[in-house]
């Protein structure tokens, strides 16, 4: 019994792992043009999986909060209000460019701390 405590445990660690990548913290979302429907303004990465943002879709702005998870260069975001949805992620010390798989469509943001 022990040892199948001391494996769940370190699979937990594993996977807390694996979501505190290099771009957990806040990031600020560029300016967007007419032509893509959603941005964030500011999102936060945490550790543990989750995240909040505020999101800009075309002249409205909304709080989002949600979990994430990754997968080789892709990141899985679920939350409220648009349920999950799936990016292709390109990292540098200081952006992540979010690419839309479906549209091509993408979004650049900038390290904040």
């Amino acid at each position: 019994m022990k040892r199948l405590n001391l494996l769940a445990s370190f699979a937990a660690l594993a996977m807390l792992a694996s979501c505190a990548g290099p771009f957990s913290g806040t990031w600020q979302g560029r300016a967007i043009d007419a032509e893509r429907p959603f941005s964030f303004g500011s999102v936060t990465f945490a550790p543990d999986g989750t995240y909040t943002a505020e999101a800009r879709y075309g002249d409205e702005t909304r709080a989002v909060s949600g979990t994430w998870s990754m997968s080789g260069d892709l990141i899985l975001l679920y939350g409220e209000p648009f349920g999950e949805r799936t990016y292709r992620v390109e990292e540098t010390e200081r952006t992540l460019v979010f690419t839309d798989p479906e549209s091509g469509g993408s979004m650049t943001l900038d390290r904040f701390n």
